[in-house]
């Protein structure tokens, strides 16, 4: 009869497997608080305005990292557990806000086609990256990106023009006791098309 002794490293993956799952549930319970912020300011948003399926990404500019999470180089948070549906709307509370990039492709191609001469629409979208951490989990930026896009078609009818305006900003977020507040909004990128 054999007696199997547990290895070290069986030991130490049990014991650091828990930790893990809190602090992954911990960093899940940060980001829905962060998003909950991002939301609010957002109450006049449209429908499908928001990617529900995928984080933007980007990574955090090495100057922005450096300033505000403490890291000699840039940053990407950790790879997120939920979608931005999941994370952004838990309660499903605002589900027409969200839909997929093929979903408003084709709503917005519905919205060019039926343009009548000298008749233009705008869509708004926003994309996030999920949260990064400082290493104490008491700082965290979030980029967001707005996008701005206006097509108009000719007064002749003939032609659909395009133009359009695009920006990053990273949000910075600080934890005070248990609540998150935003205390910093830096530009990272813009652009017009």
């Amino acid at each position: 009869m054999r007696t199997l002794i547990p290895s070290a490293a069986l030991i130490i993956l049990t014991a650091i497997a828990p930790a893990e799952a809190a602090s992954s549930r911990a960093h899940l319970a940060d980001a829905r608080a962060i998003a909950a912020l991002e939301l609010a300011g957002e109450k006049t948003l449209g429908p499908c305005r928001i990617d529900g399926e995928a984080w933007m990404d980007y990574a955090i500019p090495a100057d922005l990292a450096r300033k505000y999470l403490g890291r000699p180089k840039g940053a990407s948070a950790a790879p997120p557990p939920a979608s931005p549906r999941a994370v952004l709307d838990p309660r499903g509370t605002r589900p027409a806000l969200f839909c997929s990039k093929d979903e408003s492709r084709v709503r917005r191609d519905a919205a060019v086609a039926a343009l009548r001469p000298g008749e233009r629409t705008t869509q708004i979208s926003l994309a996030y990256t999920w949260p990064a951490l400082d290493a104490a989990g008491r700082t965290a930026i979030v980029i967001v990106e707005h996008d701005a896009g206006t097509w108009q078609r000719d007064a002749d009818g003939s032609t659909v023009r395009t133009s359009g305006e695009m920006f990053g900003a990273a949000h910075v977020y600080k934890k005070r006791g248990r609540r998150w507040r935003r205390v910093a909004t830096e530009e990272v990128y813009s652009g017009l098309y």
